[in-house]
């Protein structure tokens, strides 16, 4: 008798897991379009957020950042809050902004190289430096940021787009 119990009750669990996982109804095909919609859409409308979670700095090994540093797009600006390892060979005293600045961008261009790929670019004058900013972005909103500037090393961050 106990092993009908437990029989059944082992059954009645693995529904109830089981159905949990299919909660919103979509298919995997399904919510990779939507996920391909909701990028296209931040990209056409120039208004998107990439929530960085790693850095590759120049000559240095890549670093996993816990913090919540991202790169906001939002039509003519862009709002940068990124870390910064590297060297810096000109620099105002006490640091300067570094990566983190809220700033006018100039030649956006978007091409999109392969199907599954946007590649961005364009350039930000802050105040202390030019930086230039190329940018890949995945259908599956999965992004890499490379950062050029001209008086510090280039560095590199990898990253997802957040809706």
């Amino acid at each position: 008798m106990m092993r009908k119990i437990a029989f059944t009750l082992i059954m009645l669990v693995t529904v109830l897991l089981t159905s949990c996982g299919t909660s919103n109804g979509l298919t995997k095909a399904e919510r990779e379009a939507a996920v391909t919609r909701q990028v296209q859409e931040g990209l056409d409308t120039r208004h998107y957020t990439i929530a960085v979670d790693w850095m590759k700095p120049l000559g240095g090994m890549a670093r996993h950042v816990s913090s919540n540093y991202e790169l906001k797009v939002a039509g003519e600006t862009v709002d940068s809050y990124l870390p910064y390892i590297g060297e810096a060979y000109r620099l105002p005293y006490g640091g300067g902004k570094g990566l983190n600045f809220k700033g006018k961008i100039e030649n956006y261009t978007i091409t999109y190289p392969t199907s599954n790929r946007s590649h961005i670019e364009f350039t930000v004058n802050n105040g202390e430096d030019v930086y230039h900013f190329r940018i890949d972005v995945f259908n599956n909103g999965k992004s890499i940021i490379d950062v050029i500037a001209q008086d510090r090393d280039a560095v590199s961050f990898d990253g997802e787009m957040i809706f």
